[in-house]
């Protein structure tokens, strides 16, 4: 396997364990203060419990990428030495990170189109680290 699939699979498989411990954190809150805190043992609270966690995961994918793309239109994000350089000021860079490593492939080609000099001159762009 290449090493961007492997970083596409850790960084789902992190997204997915996080999105399933906060749905699985709201659920037990919801059955604690309601005083149902047996309830969690039901199938249909499991299955809401996976159902919301993947609500979230679709939420903050498509929230990532939105951050992406921004920080792609406002030249924040740069390919040099084979990895991705985003401006320590770049709101949501936590998010950009995520979606460049959620889509590596996709990424790389992005910020190439988005920023030309910075892709091909394999510099990072002035003032950003």
């Amino acid at each position: 396997m290449r090493s961007s699939t492997l970083v596409s699979l850790r960084a789902n498989a992190v997204l997915i364990a996080l999105c399933v411990a906060a749905s699985d954190a709201a659920w037990l809150t919801v059955c604690g203060c309601t005083g149902h805190v047996y309830a969690l043992e039901h199938t249909a609270v499991r299955l809401a419990t996976i159902v919301s966690a993947l609500g979230i995961v679709i939420v903050v994918r498509r929230i990532a990428k939105l951050a992406f793309d921004a920080a792609c239109i406002a030249h924040r994000v740069a390919w040099a030495a084979d990895e991705l350089v985003i401006d320590g000021t770049c709101p949501g860079d936590w998010l950009v990170q995520l979606h460049a490593e959620l889509h590596p492939a996709g990424s790389r080609l992005s910020a190439a189109q988005s920023c030309p000099r910075a892709a091909k001159s394999s510099t990072v762009p002035r003032g950003r680290a």
